[in-house]
Formats: structure tokens, C-alpha cells, sequence
């Protein structure tokens, strides 16, 4: 992806790195079990936000394989009770193809990100 402004490569770097810190297991190997168990590729999947709720709970939101935009609450200590939720419908200008788009919102990143084949590296 050719990103022209010095804030849109910060962006994508932002991604990048929240990416590989759950790909590498940086937070909780259970968070990684976890979203394995929901059926996400993690090699596939670009983290927008994540991050700490409380101990052992995280929130955030991803871009998943097929482009599809989810939220999630994950309690590591109660994972029953965690949530996964298909957002995509309702991105407003957070979707790259909104009048409104702006590419230094790390949603609409990632999905610019997920539509280009840029998941791999991070």
C-alpha cells in the first residue's frame, strides 16, 4: 500500500504493531486460544485496536479474513461470557469507500489494509 502522508503511514504502522504483538502472543497466550476458538486465522487477521479492560479482559475491535469488521469484550477468566460482534454494517465513515473516509482512523486502515493483502509482516 502506498500511503503518501507521514500520518497515514503512522496509522498502518499502529496496526502493524498491535497486529504482531497479538500474533506474537505478547498480551495472553489464553486472548490468542481464544480468538483461535472463535475461528479467526490469526495470520490473516489485522488487530485495529486492542486493549486491556481490566485483568485478564480485553476490548477492541479487528478486520477478519474476509474483511469483515468485529468488536469484541473478551474475559479471559470467564470466556463463556465474552463477545464477538459483526460491525460492518454499521462503519458509517470508518469504510474506506465513505465520502467521509479517513484513512488516519485505524479502522478504516485496516480494512484498507485487509482489501489491499497487506496482513502479512506484522
Amino acid at each position: 500500500m502506498h500511503l503518501e502522508k507521514i500520518s497515514h503511514r503512522v496509522t498502518r504502522d499502529a496496526v502493524h504493531q498491535t497486529t504482531r504483538e497479538v500474533r506474537q502472543g505478547q498480551l495472553d497466550p489464553a486472548l490468542n486460544q481464544w480468538f483461535s476458538d472463535q475461528g479467526l486465522d490469526l495470520g490473516r487477521t489485522l488487530f485495529a485496536s486492542l486493549c486491556p479492560f481490566d485483568q485478564h479482559t480485553y476490548t477492541g475491535t479487528l478486520v477478519d479474513p474476509q474483511g469483515r469488521v468485529l468488536e469484541f469484550l473478551v474475559d479471559l477468566d470467564e470466556p463463556d461470557n465474552s463477545s464477538l460482534e459483526d460491525v460492518s454494517d454499521e462503519l458509517g465513515p470508518k469504510h474506506p469507500e465513505h465520502p467521509e473516509a479517513d484513512p488516519c482512523d485505524r479502522i478504516t486502515m485496516a480494512l484498507l489494509m485487509q482489501q489491499q493483502g497487506d496482513v502479512g509482516n506484522s
